[in-house]
């Protein structure tokens, strides 16, 4: 009686796809979960622009305007800054801005898009400064 111990190829094979089915399940929920968070770090950074720009508003007592074009933004308030959106992502034409006493002096809603199709929109609502993304 001949004992052998070890695994045939079959079995090793069987191992291996099981192995790389579960790590590609694994790593296309971990790709979705990337973009994800990669697009609410770009709507955090938009907003907080939006913020600084009314801070300026506030403090230097005059107009701080944003505007947003194709691959970036401008920001106006006292010094002009510009903002390239980084890859994939571009915004629609919208010009935003503050008063002087921090209320915005324009509402509009601004588009984010990737690679050319909306994901998300911010909605600015005049009076009372409303500041809200929704993903698309």
């Amino acid at each position: 009686m001949s004992c052998k111990k070890g695994f045939t190829l079959l079995e090793i094979g069987v191992g291996v796809f099981i192995l790389l089915l579960s790590s590609a399940a694994g790593l296309t929920g971990a790709l979705q979960l990337r973009a994800k968070n990669v697009l609410k770090i770009q709507q955090n950074l938009i907003v907080g622009d939006l913020l600084a720009a009314k801070q300026r508003a506030l403090a230097a007592r005059r107009d701080a305007d944003i505007i947003f074009a194709g691959q970036g933004y401008t920001v106006q308030a006292g010094t002009i800054r510009e903002v390239i959106l980084p890859r994939p992502f571009t915004v629609s034409a919208l010009r935003l801005g503050y008063n002087p006493a921090g209320h915005p002096r324009y509402a509009g809603t601004l588009y984010l898009y990737r690679a050319g199709r909306p994901v998300a929109r911010l909605t600015v609502a005049v009076g009372s400064g409303l500041l809200k993304w929704t993903n698309l």
